[in-house]
Parts: C-alpha cells; sequence; structure tokens
C-alpha cells in the first residue's frame, strides 16, 4: 500500500486544526506539520487542537520536543532539526534533493526525494529528474517503497509515476492550493481526487 502523506502549509491560518482533522479522519496516512520559524507556542495550540487519537500518525519537522510531551509518531530531520532526541523511538523521515543522496540506510523509515515535478507551492524550484531517470532508478530498486515522491504532485502528475515504484507521495501545493484562503471543501476535493488516483495506482 502506497503511503499519501499530507505536508501543512509553512504559515498557520484560522481553522486549520479542523481541516487537518478531516484530512486524518479521510484516511490520509500521516501528517507532517511543517512550519519553519513557527512558534512554540502555536505549534502546541495547533497539536492540542488535533484529537489525540491521531498523534501516532503525526511527524514534525520542528520543535522536536513536543514529539516526547504528545507521545506523536514521527519526526522528519531537516537543516534546522539534524538531531533526533535521544529517548525517541517512533518513527524517523528525511529528505533528499538529488540522486547522490540516495542510499541504502536504514535508519530512516522513508525519505522524501524532490522535487520530482516543478513544484507548487514554491516559485522557481523546478524538477532535478526525468520520468525516465526516475524508471531506471526504480528498475534498479533505488526508488523503492522507502522513497516518497514530493514536489509537484496533483491530480495531474500521479498518473504519471505509474509503474516507478516509490512508496508513496507528499502532497502540499496539491492539497492547499496557491492561495491563503483555505477552505475545508476545496481542500477536501482535493485530497478526496488524489486518494482515488492513488487507489488505482495501488491495485
Amino acid at each position: 500500500m502506497r503511503k499519501l502523506i499530507g505536508i501543512t502549509t509553512p504559515y498557520f491560518f484560522d481553522g486549520e486544526a479542523a481541516i487537518l482533522t478531516q484530512l486524518l479522519e479521510e484516511g490520509i496516512t500521516r501528517l507532517h506539520i511543517r512550519k519553519p520559524g513557527g512558534e512554540l507556542s502555536d505549534m502546541e495550540l495547533l497539536i492540542r487542537s488535533i484529537p489525540a487519537y491521531y498523534y501516532p500518525q503525526i511527524s514534525l519537522h520542528d520543535c522536536f520536543q513536543l514529539a516526547e510531551k504528545y507521545s506523536l509518531g514521527g519526526l522528519h530531520l531537516n537543516s534546522r532539526n539534524t538531531i533526533i532526541p535521544t529517548n525517541f523511538s517512533g518513527i524517523l523521515s528525511r529528505s533528499l534533493h538529488n540522486l547522490d543522496e540516495i542510499d541504502t540506510d536504514t535508519h530512516f523509515d522513508y525519505m522524501f526525494l524532490s522535487p520530482i515535478f516543478d513544484s507548487i507551492s514554491k516559485v522557481d524550484y523546478h524538477s532535478h529528474f526525468s520520468l525516465e531517470e526516475l524508471k531506471r532508478l526504480s528498475d534498479l530498486n533505488l526508488i523503492n517503497n522507502r522513497i516518497i515522491a514530493l514536489g509537484g504532485i496533483d491530480e495531474t502528475t500521479i498518473p504519471l509515476l505509474d509503474g516507478i515504484n516509490f512508496g508513496g507521495v507528499a502532497v502540499l501545493g496539491g492539497l492547499w492550493g496557491n492561495d491563503r484562503e483555505h477552505k475545508t471543501e476545496d481542500t477536501l476535493r482535493r485530497f478526496k481526487n488524489i486518494r482515488l488516483l492513488m487507489n488505482e495506482i495501488n491495485q
């Protein structure tokens, strides 16, 4: 079963916790809370506004101390946070930005490889990879169930990944769109369309 991972917007917005909760209710595999520069108090408020039974499905990119406090399920290492807390035993992930970084290190449960397609959420963040190259790496088992496709993932690009053995996709811009007025119905519509496409690939 390929993972369908959602990544939050880098900023907080009104009604965010309710939308995140609905995404979890609708069956998103994991939720990555990524708020670079976010205040600890704002992060904690967001986490506390999500039902605790979903905490095992949540990974943090920042404010790692909250993972232990709230028994969150995962941590995502990045340039801002490179050290795993001593007592953490949950799911670990990291990001990869070029093919040389792909290795067989089993320290991480999964890794984001990006940008697979031109980014939706970041200006001038263009794909580093061709589909032919990705298929070749898949045939060599360098792209496998521990590698998650990130960057430009939406309803139009997911079908292009059929036949490449990614362990799943991570969606950011394809989930939230480009404007900051995030309506629940729009986000859920995008998510359900993406989920349908992923179900077709999983069959």
